[in-house]
């Protein structure tokens, strides 16, 4: 693995609405979809790291009610 300052390239093939919702988030963001592409990866890793010590995902609706998020 990697140290955190040091980069790598990496390419990846995605089907073109998958590209396009990565580039429509980046637009909403305001960032590259480098950036989009990051910040996934990071929010991945920490779910992924709850999960595995049994915690839950909630989305709290508009109307205060919550929903479990759950992965396949």
């Amino acid at each position: 693995m990697a140290d955190a300052n040091e980069t790598v390239t990496v390419s990846s093939t995605l089907p073109k609405d998958l590209f396009d919702v990565l580039v429509d988030l980046a637009k909403k963001r305001g960032v590259s979809a480098n950036t989009v592409l990051k910040d996934a990866i990071a929010l991945e890793k920490y779910v992924s790291d709850k999960e595995a010590n049994g915690a839950s995902i909630l989305i709290e609706e508009k109307d205060k009610t919550l929903k479990k998020v759950v992965r396949g």
